[in-house]
């Protein structure tokens, strides 16, 4: 008897606890509907990536939750941008991955979306395109730093991480070569210096 009153109490602690890591569990279904942009959120709420999380949900410059979708951005007229912030003539923001990186790892694709959480401030800057990169390179780190399996992939998005890392790295974890490559780029030509 005393035994099943412990399997009782112990099972019922076990419920309890299963339906309150269901209860914290974060709902992103005003953010996305698609599984691997939900879990990619997941991803970075579990390395408690708050300032993200917080930009994605509404704490940005329109205070409503961002919408994430991939989408074809070279039909969009987007070339071959891995992603990007747009805000709808309803002054909604959105971001728009590239579908090219719908199997990418998810990892990957989290830090897709940390670069573009940056974006909502749209000041079109040198400056604020040096965060998004930064940002999205210390995810990167992290997600790597945490599970290095994570560098070995096929994926071309893997790839380009896995080498602006090596950069970070190499620059002591400043943003040096980084900012180099954005300031030669002619896509980011137009971008104001604050």
């Amino acid at each position: 008897m005393k035994f099943l009153k412990s399997f009782v109490v112990l099972f019922s602690a076990l419920i309890l606890m299963s339906f309150s890591n269901v209860a914290l569990a974060t709902d992103f279904t005003a953010n996305t509907k698609q599984p691997v942009l939900t879990e990619a959120l997941n991803r970075l709420e579990a390395m408690n990536n708050r300032k993200v999380i917080n930009v994605i949900q509404g704490q940005n410059s329109t205070n409503r939750p961002i919408k994430i979708m991939f989408r074809n951005l070279e039909a969009l007229g987007y070339g071959t941008c891995e992603a990007v912030t747009a805000k709808t003539t309803e002054g909604n923001l959105v971001i728009l991955i590239s579908s090219n990186y719908k199997t990418a790892p998810v990892e990957a694709v989290a830090c897709l979306i940390a670069h573009e959480s940056v974006h909502h401030e749209n000041t079109k800057t040198y400056e604020e395109e040096v965060r998004a990169w930064t940002t999205e390179v210390q995810t990167w780190v992290a997600f790597t730093n945490a599970n290095p399996s994570l560098k070995v992939s096929d994926s071309k998005l893997v790839k380009r991480l896995n080498y602006l890392s090596k950069l970070y790295a190499k620059d002591g974890n400043q943003m040096t070569s980084i900012a180099s490559i954005i300031a030669n780029n002619p896509a980011y030509s137009s971008l104001k210096r604050s």
